[in-house]
C-alpha cells in the first residue's frame, strides 16, 4: 500500500487568465493543495482561481464522494505584496505557505507555473510510481515540452529543470535566493537523491501565444538588466530569440493531451493564444522614467510593437540602433569567435 503522501502545487500568477483555467482544470484533478500566490493581477486571474476554489470547496461539502470519485484539490489564493519583480521573495512566501497547509503531513512540493501542466499520460508511468514511493529529500527533475502556436508540435529544450521536492522541513537551503531565474523549491544545493523523469513532460505553454513571448523577452531583458546591473547592449544575446520556435519540431503525441473523449476536458478550449497586449510590457512602460533615456536607449527593447502601443518616439541614435540591429542579424552566431571579440567591446563601452 502506498503511504499517504500529499501533494502540494505552488504557483506565482500576475495576469495568467489566457491559460489559468487550463492549469487549473488540470491540477486540481491530481494535487491535495493549489497555492495561488498572485501579485496584483488585474484581467481576471483572481476571479477565475476564486471560481475554482469555491467549486472544489463545494465539491465534498454538498454531497459524499462516489466510490470512483477523487477529491479534487483546495485552491488557496494569497496574495504577493510585492510590486517589484522578485522571484526569491516570491518563492519564499509560497513555500511558507505550503509547509503551513502541509502541517507536519509527508507532503511534495511542486513548483510549476500558471503555463504548465503535467503531460495528460503523466499518471500512467513508472517515474509517477518513484514520485509517489520517494522519500524526504528526493528532488525529481524535469524536461519540458514547449508548445507551438499551431497547437500540433512542440520542441525540446535539452536542460531539465528541478520542480518537484519531497519536503524534508529545513530551512533555509539557500537556493531561491536570485531576485530572478530562481529556484521554485526549497531543495538542498547538496542533495544526492536527484532523478530525471523520462517518462512524462511537462507541457510549457508559453511558447504558444507569439505576442507574449516577445513581450517576455523584452520584459526579461528590462529586469535582468535592472535587477542585475548587466550592460545593456548585450542583453539581446540572452533573450532575443530565446523562445523562437527551432527548426527541428516533433508531431504533439495525442496522449499528452487533454481531450474531452478521455479527460472530459479540452487543454486547447481552455487557453487564449492570440491576446494582444501583455502586462510585462505595462511593467516597463511604468518604470521607464526611472532611469536615465540615454542608458534605456541600449537596451534592445524599442520594438516597433512596444512603441506603437503606448505613441513612444524611439529614443535611439542612429549608432544604437545599428548596434541592435547587429545583435539581431547575428543571434545564430552569437558563438562565433569574431563576434563574441566585437560582444566583447560591447560590453566594455555599454557599462550600466
Amino acid at each position: 500500500m502506498i503511504p499517504k503522501i500529499i501533494h502540494i502545487v505552488m504557483t506565482p500568477t500576475r495576469n495568467e487568465a489566457w491559460v489559468i483555467r487550463a492549469f487549473l482544470e488540470s491540477t486540481t484533478r491530481w494535487a491535495d493543495y493549489i497555492i495561488i500566490c498572485d501579485q496584483f493581477s488585474t484581467d481576471g486571474t483572481r476571479e477565475i482561481v476564486a471560481e475554482y476554489a469555491a467549486q472544489t470547496a463545494s465539491l465534498t461539502e454538498d454531497r459524499p464522494l462516489a466510490l470512483t470519485e477523487k477529491k479534487r484539490a483546495e485552491v488557496i489564493l494569497i496574495d504577493n505584496p510585492n510590486t517589484e519583480f522578485n522571484e526569491a521573495e516570491r518563492q519564499r512566501i509560497l513555500v511558507a505557505k505550503a509547509r503551513e497547509v502541509a502541517a507536519g503531513r509527508d507532503a511534495l512540493l511542486w513548483g510549476l507555473d500558471a503555463d504548465e501542466i503535467l503531460a495528460a499520460n503523466a499518471f500512467e508511468t513508472d517515474d509517477w510510481q518513484k514520485i509517489l514511493h520517494s522519500k524526504p529529500g528526493a528532488v525529481f527533475w524535469f524536461q519540458w515540452a514547449q508548445l507551438t502556436h499551431d497547437k500540433q508540435h512542440y520542441y525540446n529544450p535539452l536542460a531539465f529543470y528541478p520542480l518537484l521536492f519531497h519536503d524534508d522541513g529545513v530551512e533555509p537551503h539557500g537556493n531561491y535566493v536570485r531576485e530572478m531565474h530562481s529556484m521554485r523549491i526549497p531543495y538542498p544545493l547538496d542533495e544526492h537523491d536527484m532523478t530525471h523523469v523520462q517518462d512524462f513532460r511537462v507541457l510549457h505553454l508559453g511558447p504558444a501565444p507569439l505576442n507574449r513571448v516577445h513581450a517576455k523577452e523584452r520584459f526579461y531583458m528590462f529586469v535582468d538588466w535592472q535587477v542585475n546591473h548587466r550592460p545593456p547592449y548585450t542583453m539581446g544575446r540572452s533573450y532575443i530569440g530565446s523562445n523562437a520556435y527551432p527548426a527541428e519540431q516533433f508531431d504533439l503525441p495525442e496522449e499528452w493531451i487533454y481531450t474531452h473523449e478521455k479527460d472530459s476536458w479540452s487543454l486547447w478550449e481552455n487557453v487564449e493564444l492570440d491576446e494582444t497586449h501583455c502586462w510585462m510590457d505595462d511593467y516597463i512602460y511604468e518604470r521607464l522614467d526611472k532611469f536615465p533615456k540615454s542608458t534605456l536607449a541600449k537596451l534592445p527593447i524599442w520594438t516597433p510593437e512596444f512603441m506603437d502601443y503606448y505613441s513612444i518616439q524611439d529614443p535611439r541614435p542612429w549608432y544604437v540602433r545599428l548596434v541592435h540591429k547587429y545583435i539581431d542579424l547575428t543571434q545564430p552566431h552569437k558563438n562565433n569567435i569574431c563576434v563574441r571579440a566585437i560582444d566583447k567591446l560591447l560590453r566594455k563601452f555599454s557599462k550600466h
